[in-house]
């Protein structure tokens, strides 16, 4: 299959083609969730050049993946602009989808109530019990 990087589209769009691309693997519908909740990092173009898109080898249809391991990088280098909050969800985002380590004792402690439940209920998602 050829991946091509993600053209500018709409956040939802995007959200639509990642879950997708996460197949029901639970682990990566809740890294694509924990992101359309949090509504700011697939809007950044910054952040979108690591989604890449194509159709599915096996059924044709249109899907996107993240680059996991090279968003994290790019977030680490300062390459992608956050605040504390949307660095956190980024790298709670990575470690659901591509096992990237993060130390949940700092990633967490400056989220607010919003985020927090966001990233609860990925962690429920990603164990096979999403909440309804």
């Amino acid at each position: 299959m050829t991946r091509r990087p993600a053209s500018p589209a709409p956040p939802g769009h995007l959200a639509a083609l990642l879950a997708a691309g996460a197949g029901g693997a639970c682990a990566d519908m809740a890294a694509v969730q924990l992101l359309t909740s949090h509504h700011y990092w697939l809007t950044q173009a910054g952040f979108t050049a690591f989604i890449t898109t194509g159709p599915s080898p096996l059924s044709g249809r249109h899907l996107a993946h993240v680059r996991w391991k090279a968003a994290a990088r790019a977030l680490a280098a300062g390459q992608l602009p956050a605040t504390g909050s949307e660095a956190a969800i980024l790298q709670i985002a990575a470690s659901l989808a591509a096992g990237l380590p993060v130390r949940l004792r700092d990633t967490i402690t400056g989220l607010d109530h919003q985020n927090l439940a966001a990233v609860t209920d990925a962690i429920m998602t990603a164990g096979g019990r999403p909440r309804r």
